[in-house]
């Protein structure tokens, strides 16, 4: 029995000592796969290694964009933690689970006023993920991220973000029920600049080459002062008051797809809020407002329209006039619906093509 407990102590021994040694040549080798981003630097300040549960811990990853003016790295994670799914490992099948702590993405343009912008382009992302994690994922998690959008390059400053993005996708590689057409399910949700909630919720196949998906969006509730710099600098006015709700509807089907977008806007108006503005820019937030106010529901007060689309890979086709004509149909007619119109699917597709 003694002697039975000492191999014992010996194995966990050697077992500790391989994981420690394993620590810092799984630092190198991260730091390695993310040295060869192009256009990009990024580091890992630390891997920490768990054998025991088959996992591993990344501390402190950043990445960040060369060349430019960029004061926050493109991505920042305190902590990603990698290791077995077991549940899939239970059905016979080695997947991996990942989770990511407190993400920040920020999209960012150049102060230089350059045409440089930090967006992540030109890169195959997928295989800097592949050289992080050696097995199949099957299960992503995101806790309390944030995507940013900053322009530095306009006047006023762009700053718009997403924030307390909770996210969950399960069965990225694994089909337990063969009947399942969409196997794989995300559960998105966020808050915005502006009070506003996003949620999402997506079902797909990622087994096929071009994956089959469904997808429905929802912005509520986006207080539209707080676009004052957005709205300023690309559009050249601002909102006095008004809500903004978006909802959206997408489905791809063996490479095709349709959809829509509803954007509503309520209780909307436009204000000259610079004292010091030029004649020529009141008089474009005067026609703006006038335009509002012309093409709202004036029962709802609301004004809206509802872009549809549909294509496939190799293009698409955006419903321009029809756009047109669902401002006037809001308006004049019957106003829309502050809600998801439940009309696209993946039958929806098949029934175009």
């Amino acid at each position: 029995m003694k002697r039975y407990k000492v191999r014992i102590g010996i194995v966990l021994l050697v077992l500790i000592a391989i994981n420690f040694a394993l620590e810092p040549v799984a630092t190198h080798y991260v730091n390695k796969v993310l040295g060869d981003i192009e256009g990009y630097d990024g580091e890992v300040k630390d891997i920490d290694i768990a054998l025991w549960r088959g996992a591993y811990r990344i501390d402190s990853l950043k990445i960040k964009k060369t060349g430019g003016e960029y004061p926050e790295p493109f991505v920042s994670i305190p902590g990603i933690d990698i290791s077995v799914e077991w549940r899939a490992l239970f059905h016979g099948a080695l997947k991996g689970e990942v989770i990511l702590e407190h993400p920040n993405l920020n999209f960012t343009t150049s102060a230089s006023g350059s045409d440089e912008v930090q967006d992540g382009g030109g890169n195959n992302w997928l295989e800097t993920i592949d050289g992080l994690v050696p097995i199949q994922i099957n299960r992503f998690q995101i806790l309390d991220g944030t995507i940013n959008y900053r322009d530095y390059s306009t006047t006023p400053n762009v700053d718009i973000k997403t924030s307390q993005i909770n996210a969950i996708a399960t069965n990225l590689s694994t089909i337990r029920d063969k009947k399942d057409k969409l196997p794989t399910h995300i559960d998105f949700s966020s808050h915005t600049s502006g009070n506003g909630n996003i949620s999402v919720v997506m079902d797909m196949n990622l087994l096929k080459q071009t994956p089959d998906f469904d997808l429905n969006l929802e912005l509520k509730e986006m207080d539209l002062t707080y676009l004052d710099n957005f709205t300023k600098a690309y559009g050249g006015f601002t909102f006095e008051r008004g809500k903004m709700n978006v909802f959206s509807e997408v489905s791809m089907k063996d490479s095709a797809y349709v959809g829509y977008v509803k954007p509503l806007l309520i209780n909307i108006a436009v204000v000259g809020k610079d004292e010091n503005a030029s004649l020529l820019h009141k008089a474009w937030e005067i026609i703006i407002g006038t335009v509002f106010e012309l093409f709202e529901n004036q029962k709802r007060d609301q004004f809206a329209t509802k872009v549809p689309f549909e294509g496939d890979i190799r293009g698409s086709d955006v419903g321009i006039l029809e756009t047109i004509v669902n401002v006037l149909r809001n308006a004049f007619v019957v106003a829309f619906e502050n809600q998801i119109d439940q009309t696209i699917s993946v039958e929806t597709v098949e029934e175009k093509k």
